[in-house]
């Protein structure tokens, strides 16, 4: 940029830069604009273009920690990873344009002229705020993901709880079933008349013993 022209530099078509070329070519007192009028309306509607992306990524997140569709914890987790994906492209983006404008302000060229240098502080605003809420949403999508690993972790917790009062109650009872069905032929309750009722009654009571016993310690809350 000097004072006579802008050089811009983009893949595709600027919808922005389009955008102000087409108002300047509508104004009938053109002589007004000089470059850096130019360049701050061209930053400013670039600048302000992504403050309805951070909206949008704010309103998934909080569809994401409602759950309202009642997703599947990894459909969840990855729209989430997208979101901070997101986020973190953003930040690439929005702090060295805030830097750079930084550097803009406290130049020779801004501080010489009043005007101009309203023109940049408030783009530089508001680039403090885009970078202020990426930040806080970066802080957000972490939190809920802590909140989604404890849960998982919890639930998984409660499945292994589950499993060990399961094997806890059955592994006597298969102690025992093991011992009496084992093939020798000189196993003197075998012989007994109620023998088979004695040791259903016996791995009966070992069972409801233990399921009281861990009721008790409170391992069905």
């Amino acid at each position: 940029m000097s004072e006579n022209y802008i050089v811009s530099f983009h893949r595709d078509s600027s919808k922005e830069v389009k955008q102000v070329w087409d108002r300047l070519r509508s104004d009938n007192n053109v002589e007004k604009w000089d470059t850096y009028h130019v360049f701050y309306e061209i930053l400013d509607k670039i600048v302000d273009n992504y403050f309805p992306l951070i909206y949008k990524i704010e309103d998934e997140l909080d569809k994401i920690e409602d759950n309202t569709q009642n997703k599947s914890m990894n459909n969840l987790m990855i729209e989430l990873f997208d979101a901070r994906h997101m986020l973190l492209n953003l930040r690439h983006i929005v702090n060295p344009m805030r830097d750079l404008l930084y550097k803009m302000l406290n130049s020779h060229h801004l501080k010489e002229i009043r005007e101009r240098r309203e023109y940049f502080s408030d783009i530089y605003d508001h680039l403090l705020k885009l970078s202020e809420m990426v930040m806080s949403n970066r802080e957000v999508t972490a939190d809920i993901r802590d909140s989604y690993l404890s849960l998982n972790s919890h639930q998984t917790n409660n499945v292994m709880k589950v499993l060990t009062i399961i094997t806890s109650i059955f592994a006597p009872l298969t102690f025992i079933a093991g011992i009496y069905g084992m093939n020798f032929e000189n196993i003197p309750e075998l012989t007994w008349e109620y023998g088979y009722f004695i040791t259903l009654g016996v791995m009966g009571l070992i069972a409801v013993t233990m399921f009281l016993w861990f009721k008790v310690k409170g391992w069905f809350k």
